[in-house]
């Protein structure tokens, strides 16, 4: 886990302690250097933490606890500036550009992180990519390599997209994908993960599920997406490959090469149906 996602997961207190340890830090470090050495620039680091895991608010307090301490700071070093005007005008000056960091990187926060989520989401479904997916079922590889924990993987593609197409034009398509999309999600837990693979294609990744489990999800997905696809009129059937693996595969290029064979296997048995199978150990029951 990395700095910034155990920020994340600390209360916004955590973030604005850490922001008021570093400007009393700064603030002492500043004296004690005295005007041979500015640190001013440092008290930009209390006021970008703070407002990035705390919000504008804290950020815009930090900010102004930075312009005083570092007044005060300064003013210590050197006493005999106090009567001029000077420290005064450069502190209100610091002050106004420590705050307008704080009012202005709450924007350039959601910019990033919009633009963070658009590289791992399907432009058209909202359901995770193919890179999502990719990288989630690493981590799900690893996962299993370590605590030998079994996980299930799921291939669905829509029978007859193609007619769809044709027949009732892309903007119809397009609708049919996002509605199976959205229907998935709602049968799934918040530790799956739906993601869209290609054209009419998608996949699920069910951690911590073993093949009763996993053929139990796939045949309430499968009766949702049918009653979906007859309320709407839409031609359509649906066919799924589910691999579970008890040992986990060598590689993601493995794994979901297993999964798309079972889905092919089902497509050409006539389309409608699941193929399942579990990969490693005989399960015990």
């Amino acid at each position: 886990m990395n700095l910034g996602e155990h920020f994340k997961q600390k209360p916004a207190g955590a973030s604005v302690f850490l922001g008021l340890s570093l400007v009393a830090l700064m603030g002492v470090l500043d004296w004690a250097t005295g005007p041979t050495l500015s640190l001013e620039i440092f008290f930009l680091i209390p006021v970008a933490l703070t407002v990035w895991f705390a919000g504008r608010q804290a950020g815009i307090l930090i900010a102004i606890l930075s312009a005083i301490t570092w007044f005060a700071a300064d003013t210590a070093s050197r006493p005999e500036s106090i009567a001029s005007p000077v420290p005064y005008w450069n502190a209100a000056m610091k002050l106004g550009f420590l705050v307008a960091v704080a009012w202005i990187l709450p924007a350039l926060k959601k910019e990033w992180e919009q633009e963070r989520a658009s590289a791992r989401t399907d432009f058209l479904t909202k359901a995770a990519n193919k890179r999502s997916f990719e990288a989630a079922a690493q981590v799900e590889i690893t996962r299993s390599q370590r605590y030998n924990r079994p996980f299930s993987i799921v291939y669905l593609d829509v029978d007859k997209f193609k007619f769809v197409n044709d027949r009732y034009g892309h903007n119809t398509g397009d609708t049919l994908l996002r509605a199976t999309a959205q229907t998935i999600q709602s049968k799934i837990r918040s530790s799956d993960l739906i993601a869209r693979l290609g054209g009419d294609e998608f996949g699920l990744l069910l951690p911590e599920t073993q093949s009763e489990a996993a053929q139990i999800v796939v045949k309430r997905i499968h009766r949702f997406l049918l009653d979906l696809a007859q309320r709407n009129e839409w031609p359509v059937t649906f066919s799924f490959g589910v691999a579970t693996f008890l040992r986990p595969p060598e590689s993601v290029e493995e794994m979901i090469k297993k999964a798309d064979a079972l889905m092919y296997a089902a497509k050409n048995s006539g389309g409608n149906t699941v193929r399942h199978e579990v990969v490693g150990p005989v399960e015990v029951s």
